[in-house]
């Protein structure tokens, strides 16, 4: 079963399979052009993979595959391909299939385990409610996994608390 819809430039074919997920992460490698530069998302244990396609940083394609209650918001996606050149951050959401509405800009991830950024952790430190890495811990729970955040945890805490001459 599918459906064809109309994109800015284009047009999205919408359809449901019962073929595993991994099928489609190579032909989606496949069917998006060549020459794009492609950004992907493949979480096998929940039955999805994601992949999407930039050329000079506009969306010119995307295949989502998953069940049916992870669909990413289609008009959130379709809305994406009317950009001529889609912002960083939009870029980073685009495989999660959701809104960027309501969601406040982390910046650079430092602790991919928790998905903590360098704003969050910056404004923890700025605001007083972390001055050590176990604050950091405590606050944002960066740090606290696997560990492989710590020494730049550690950094951007020194960075904060250096006075300029």
């Amino acid at each position: 079963m599918f459906a064809r819809v109309a994109v800015t430039g284009g047009d999205a074919i919408l359809f449901s399979s019962n073929a595993p997920p991994d099928r489609w992460l190579d032909l989606a490698r496949t069917l998006l052009p060549e020459d794009a530069e492609l950004a992907e998302y493949a979480d096998p244990p929940r039955g999805v993979i994601r992949v999407a396609a930039f050329r000079s940083g506009r969306l010119d394609g995307c295949i989502f595959v998953g069940p049916s209650h992870s669909a990413p918001s289609w008009d959130v996606v379709r809305a994406l391909f009317s950009s001529e050149a889609l912002a960083e951050r939009d870029r980073r959401i685009l495989l999660s299939g959701r809104s960027a509405e309501g969601m406040v800009e982390t910046g650079p991830v430092i602790c991919a385990c928790f998905g903590a950024g360098l704003a969050a952790i910056s404004e923890a430190i700025a605001s007083g409610k972390a001055v050590s890495v176990a604050d950091i811990g405590r606050t944002l729970r960066a740090g606290t996994n696997c560990g492989s955040c710590l020494p730049e945890l550690r950094g951007i805490i020194e960075r904060a608390v250096q006075v300029p001459n």
